[in-house]
């Protein structure tokens, strides 16, 4: 699949704000099946653009709540631990 840089970053930006493949096919505007074929099989720039863009976001996410861990929040600090435990059995 031939993506502009245009589409890329619309890509990596609509990613960023956990919008499914498929409505991200939708909006740039390219084949639904063969896009999220991609992303699932983990293959080209698209995919690329769309683990890239989840990742702000998640890294945003996480470091939020570890803030509110580090100042008492126990259901933050539960699901560090489930981040942690996550990352130890990968």
């Amino acid at each position: 699949m031939n993506l502009t840089e245009e589409q890329l970053k619309e890509i990596e930006m609509m990613a960023s704000l956990f919008f499914s493949p498929e409505e991200i096919a939708i909006n740039i505007e390219v084949d639904a099946d063969e896009f999220i074929e991609l992303i699932v099989t983990k293959q080209g720039e698209a995919y690329k653009a769309y683990f890239k863009g989840w990742t702000i976001t998640e890294f945003e996410l996480r470091k939020s709540i570890l803030s509110s861990a580090l100042n008492g929040s126990s259901p933050a600090q539960q699901l560090m631990k489930e981040y942690q435990n996550k990352a130890r059995n990968e």
